[in-house]
């Protein structure tokens, strides 16, 4: 693969780490990997996975061949299961942060899912769902970083975002 810059790299990588997560859920022996636009050792490992699955030659690196299948076996997924497709709520933008008290159209999001996950953390009061990056959302997410063990910042980035989307989907995703 060829890349205009950094950014169209990551992309390429995200897009190949989503389809790979979203086999995860239909097919039994693709491992789980987290969206992040890395190409770790992880990503790595799970290409080499799918690559034996379907009969490629196990290098590691999505060549023409391997992103050709991976694909057509997502296209041809989503059209045979007919489900939603994701969406990205919070803004893709490198560096991007939400501070407190700001208005964004992804707190309306994060708001929701915080409520969501109620459930499962006693500790996390309703939230109005306001699109205000308020001091009751502020505690919740100080929360959720808690007991993921994450480092607690006022502001709201990919990370949080992300460690915050895990969670939802850990609750809501349906697992084999």
């Amino acid at each position: 693969m060829s890349y205009y810059d950094l950014r169209n790299q990551k992309n390429a990588i995200l897009q190949v780490q989503r389809i790979l997560r979203s086999l995860d859920f239909y097919e039994n022996g693709i491992s789980r990997v987290k969206p992040d636009g890395i190409f770790g050792q992880d990503t790595r490992d799970l290409v080499i996975e799918f690559q034996n699955k379907y009969g490629l030659t196990p290098t590691g690196i999505v060549d023409y061949e391997t992103w050709q299948l991976l694909h057509s076996i997502d296209e041809a997924r989503r059209d045979a299961t007919k489900i939603a497709r994701a969406v990205h709520i919070f803004p893709m933008y490198e560096n991007y942060e939400i501070l407190p008290n700001a208005r964004d159209d992804s707190i309306f999001v994060i708001q929701y899912m915080l409520n969501e996950i109620l459930n499962d953390h006693d500790d996390i009061s309703q939230l109005e769902i306001n699109g205000v990056y308020d001091l009751p959302t502020q505690n919740a997410i100080k929360i959720l970083q808690r007991k993921a063990l994450s480092e607690s910042a006022p502001k709201i980035d990919a990370d949080v975002f992300n460690l915050l989307a895990d969670e939802y989907e850990r609750l809501n995703s349906r697992s084999f």
